[in-house]
């Protein structure tokens, strides 16, 4: 019997080009989204460990109630998730894209000994079962 390989997050990620520190303005996050074309981007603490995570819609969000409440402008700590879902390196694609289907996020940050390395799309997640769908290994 022949078993379908492992399909390794690790293989799929991308490398952590995109972070945000707590004390960053909002207006930057927002500009620096947009000019990378990212739906969002982990928060990290000075030893890159994960802290929180940041989002489009978090921006949208602030950046309408500033508006329209004439407030000061926010901190990426004002706003940010605390609650974050993090995937390790080693994990299997096909399990995380399981979890994907439901209303959870969009983009993953992996976290390799507490310190954030990369992160992983559901665009990525479908790359990667299109891929070994495409290979012959099978059903997923």
């Amino acid at each position: 019997m022949t078993t379908t390989p492992k399909i390794l997050v690790r293989d799929y990620m991308r490398s952590l080009s995109l972070w945000f520190s707590p004390s960053d303005p909002i207006e930057k996050v927002a500009a620096t989204l947009v000019k990378q074309e990212e739906l969002g981007a982990p928060v990290l603490d000075e030893h890159k460990r994960l802290i929180g995570f940041v989002t489009e819609q978090d921006c949208i969000k602030e950046m309408l109630n500033d508006s329209y409440y004439a407030q000061e402008h926010q901190l990426v700590s004002d706003v940010m998730s605390r609650r974050t879902v993090s995937v390790g390196p080693d994990e299997d694609v096909t399990h995380l894209a399981e979890e994907m289907i439901g209303a959870k996020p969009k983009i993953y940050p992996v976290v390799d000994n507490s310190r954030v390395i990369g992160v992983i799309t559901r665009g990525d997640v479908l790359r990667a079962l299109s891929r070994v769908r495409n290979s012959g290994h099978g059903h997923i």
